[in-house]
Parts: C-alpha cells; sequence; structure tokens
C-alpha cells in the first residue's frame, strides 16, 4: 500500500497551485483552512504566500553576455570579463562568451591570455570551419553562430602581425576571407595584403587584394593598397590605375599618407567612406608599408590624377551663352 505523501513531497507545481486557490478563496480574517482555530493571517498566510512566490529564473548566459560587452563598451575590461565567464560557466565551450573573454584580456593587455581564449574558439569551431568551406560560403560573418569563430581568427591574425609574425598572420586571416567577402572579410584581406608586402611577395599581395578592391566594403582602401602592391612588383601602369580608382573614392587618401598624422588613433569603425578620418586611419594601419619610392610615385600620380579631375570638372561645366 502506498503511503499518502507528505506536504514536503508534494510536488511543487501542486503546492503553489494548493497555496494561490487558498489566497483567493480565503479572506485574512477568517478561520484558518488548518482547522487550527486561529485566523488565517495568524497561521498560514505567510506559508501560503512564500509557497505562492514564483521561483526564482534560471540566469541567461545570453543576458550575460550583453551585460558583459556594455561593461566592455564603458572601458571596464575585469568586470566585463566576470559576466562573460560567468555566462560561460553555464553554456561551456561557448564561442560567444569565449570569444568576448578573448577581447577583454586583450583590452586588459594580456596578450597571451587572448591568444589561449582564441584558440579556444577555434578548437570549438571545427565542425562549423568545415561546414562553411564545404558549402563555400561568402557570407559567414551574416550568420550568427559564425561570428565568434571569425572573430577570434580576426583577432589572431591582428595579433600575429602587431608581432611581426606575418606568416601566422597569413593562416589567421585566410580563415576569416575564405568564407566571408563583405566588410569582415574585406578587413582581413587588407591585412593580409599588407602581411604578403612585408614578406617581398607583392604579386600574391596583388592577388588577395584584387578581391577586397571589388567589394563595397573598404573598396577604396583596398585600392590603395592594392596599388602600392602593384608598385612593389613593378607594373606602374596597374598601380596607377589602382590609384586612381582608391582616390576617386576618396581624395584624402595621398594627401594624409603625405602629411604628418595626428598622434590620436582614428576609429576606424565610426569612420565614413570618402572621409578625411578614413584616409587617417587608413594611413596610421598601413601607413609604414609606404617607403620613399613608393610617396614618390604617389606624388606623381596625385599630379596626374588632379589634373583629370580638373579637366573632368571643367567639362562637366556648361559653355555660358
Amino acid at each position: 500500500m502506498t503511503a499518502k505523501p507528505t506536504n514536503q513531497e508534494t510536488p511543487r507545481d501542486e503546492k503553489l497551485e494548493a497555496a494561490r486557490a487558498r489566497l483567493a478563496a480565503t479572506g485574512r480574517n477568517q478561520p484558518c483552512f488548518c482547522g487550527s482555530g486561529k485566523k488565517y493571517k495568524k497561521c498560514h498566510l505567510a506559508e501560503d504566500e512564500a509557497a505562492a512566490m514564483p521561483g526564482p529564473e534560471a540566469p541567461d548566459p545570453e543576458e550575460m553576455v550583453a551585460e558583459g560587452w556594455r561593461l566592455f563598451e564603458q572601458r571596464r575590461p575585469a568586470a566585463a570579463e566576470k559576466k562573460f565567464r560567468a555566462a560561460l560557466a553555464l553554456k561551456p565551450d561557448w564561442g560567444d562568451a569565449l570569444v568576448a573573454i578573448g577581447l577583454a584580456r586583450l583590452r586588459s593587455g594580456d596578450e597571451e591570455g587572448a591568444r589561449k581564449e582564441f584558440n579556444q574558439v577555434l578548437r570549438v569551431s571545427e565542425k562549423l570551419a568545415s561546414e562553411l568551406h564545404a558549402s563555400g560560403a561568402k557570407d559567414a560573418f551574416s550568420r550568427k553562430e559564425a561570428q565568434a569563430y571569425l572573430r577570434a581568427s580576426h583577432a589572431l591574425g591582428c595579433l600575429a602581425f602587431d608581432q611581426e609574425r606575418y606568416q601566422d598572420a597569413l593562416v589567421d586571416l585566410e580563415r576569416v576571407y575564405a568564407v566571408d567577402q563583405g566588410a569582415v572579410g574585406t578587413e582581413a584581406r587588407l591585412i593580409a595584403g599588407a602581411a604578403l608586402l612585408k614578406l617581398k611577395r607583392p604579386a600574391d599581395a596583388a592577388q588577395v587584394l584584387r578581391v577586397a578592391s571589388e567589394s563595397e566594403a573598404g573598396a577604396g582602401r583596398a585600392a590603395m593598397s592594392l596599388g602600392l602592391a602593384h608598385f612593389a612588383a613593378g607594373e606602374r601602369d596597374a598601380a596607377q590605375a589602382a590609384i586612381h580608382k582608391a582616390l576617386d573614392a576618396n581624395p584624402h587618401f595621398a594627401t594624409t599618407l603625405l602629411s604628418r598624422l595626428p598622434a590620436r588613433l582614428t576609429n576606424l569603425s565610426a569612420a565614413a567612406p570618402g572621409s578625411r578620418e578614413e584616409a587617417q586611419g587608413y594611413a596610421q594601419t598601413f601607413g609604414n608599408a609606404w617607403d620613399e619610392a613608393a610617396k614618390s610615385f604617389l606624388k606623381e600620380i596625385m599630379a596626374d590624377w588632379s589634373a583629370s579631375a580638373r579637366k573632368a570638372s571643367h567639362a562637366a561645366v556648361p559653355p555660358s551663352e
């Protein structure tokens, strides 16, 4: 014979419903349902109110990461990392949390700690990476599930480039632009092109940069670097054509490269295409690739482009009657 369950053995949902029913049906000053002879408020009211309260909601790792990014934007990387790690504890091997921790480590100046987290992202994304390559993806960053993988690969490439490990940078950056031809892939191609120029491989740089120069995202900056790659390869006509294309997109590129740069770094993500800020960001990032010979060539191109622009402007003005 099965024993009747006690209150302690009653499932929580049943206790909650029973407590809510009693609260709805019993006045505070009415006799308690238990038969004690006491008023409800002096007996089981507090217990029923506690039982009827909904239990605490489980922490949401997505909300934790969002809060972490708010702290990150406030330049509080240590506090942000705590939120990211709390989310990771609830959702182990989650790429979004891992890459966030890596970026927080990077903001704190811990490059080795950041690299460790980014490599963890690559480890947990192996299957996804294979699927992206097998499908011939060209817009991977538009897929939420792929963003952590691309961010980690891009960050590793930038770290390697800054440490002059150019061959390693190429491996990391190719992971990005092999599956994305949008803004993220274009940025990866720009840095890969600079790495190839550092490795004295201008023809390979031109091949990587040509695709980026045909993209809407960063096309002017890519055309500028493509012109440099052609010049380094001894292809002056191709260099001139690419630089003309870049100057048509943003006439500030040449003057900024040939002048002294402001000490404060430009926020490229906020720079509008065709703006002086975009040109300053390009020069701050890639200006050291333009040696004196390349700058002399750029001065020639600038003079030629300015003359062509003036002719085009005069031709556009209708003759006066």
